[in-house]
């Protein structure tokens, strides 16, 4: 028994299916619109979760008319290529999406884990617990950005919002006051940057867009209820991590703590590395800080040691 309602309509006909355990990282909230074109916007939440809120709201399964999906990482692509082989359903995309949903190498190169040592530590995790992302995806078609999708009475507006991942997409839902943010995701953490297509000053941009936007309601992948109070601040303060974790970068610089190898065993971006899989993390977004403060002109490399530029 779930300690929390699986589903809640957010708004007429869109319906959040909550991930297991808070929404947390492997799952990831899913929106049913229970329109006339009965549609998944991602495919991460549990089976479990898909399958009882369709079956709460009338349907099976194979009601399903539409997946779409907001970026490639596998909390999002999720159980959509076992969901469309029940369905005969579509399945759509950002164009930029299509190389990491269809195969699985696709994905290996977005995440651009070949090649680390921990790559041995993340097949592992991958087989273990993501299983059902080994396979090909049928991907029958792609969105535009900015062109509403119709699901009936409900239609869906993409915003292409890169930087956590080069393909993330946010949607409006009949209009900007509402917003799924997918990975702008508001959590504690603060964002997340940590693949070889993610990008910093992307992110920067797509958070600065949203807050321009001025959305009354954020619905966040990986909390299990929208926000509505203070959401501009909520904003404002997941954005402000970035230059948090500059200014770590650079104090620990300043103390000696001068590569990337010594920085994540610290570590600086987590709070802790709950597995060596994570370490991996830590480090692509390290060096994401480190390439961008050099841009800046505000540290240099010598030797393989990093110093802080003294103007």
């Amino acid at each position: 028994m779930s300690e929390y309602p699986i589903h809640i309509e957010v708004l007429p006909k869109v319906h959040l299916v909550r991930g297991k355990n808070g929404a947390g990282f492997p799952e990831a909230n899913t929106l049913l619109i229970d329109d006339e074109i009965l549609t998944l916007v991602d495919a991460g939440t549990s089976m479990e979760n898909i399958t009882r809120t369709l079956r709460d709201l009338g349907h099976e399964l194979s009601d399903i008319e539409r997946i779409i999906l907001t970026h490639f990482h596998i909390d999002h692509k999720g159980y959509a290529a076992i969901i469309q082989r029940a369905a005969d359903c579509e399945m759509i995309c950002h164009p930029l999406a299509e190389k990491g949903v269809r195969t699985f190498q696709g994905m290996v190169d977005y995440y651009g884990m070949e090649g680390r040592r921990q790559y041995d530590v993340w097949r592992v995790f991958i087989n273990t617990s993501f299983g059902h992302v080994l396979g090909d995806y049928n991907v029958t078609g792609t969105f535009e950005d900015g062109k509403p999708i119709s699901c009936g009475q409900t239609d869906l507006f993409p915003i292409h919002l890169p930087g956590h991942t080069l393909d993330h997409t946010c949607f409006g839902i009949n209009g900007y006051e509402t917003i799924l943010l997918v990975d702008i995701d508001l959590t504690s953490f603060g964002p997340w940057y940590g693949n070889e297509v993610s990008d910093i000053e992307d992110f920067r941009r797509s958070m600065e867009r949203v807050i321009e936007m001025n959305p009354r309601t954020g619905i966040s992948s990986h909390l299990i209820d929208p926000v509505t109070e203070d959401l501009d601040m909520r904003l404002r303060a997941f954005m402000r991590v970035f230059g948090e974790r500059e200014r770590r970068v650079l104090d620990n610089i300043a103390s000696g703590v001068d590569t990337i190898e010594k920085m994540s065993l610290k570590p600086t971006i987590y709070r802790r590395i709950p597995m060596e899989l994570y370490r991996a993390f830590e480090m692509f977004m390290l060096e994401k800080h480190v390439e961008l403060l050099k841009k800046k002109g505000k540290i240099i490399e010598e030797d393989g040691h990093l110093k802080i530029e003294r103007r």
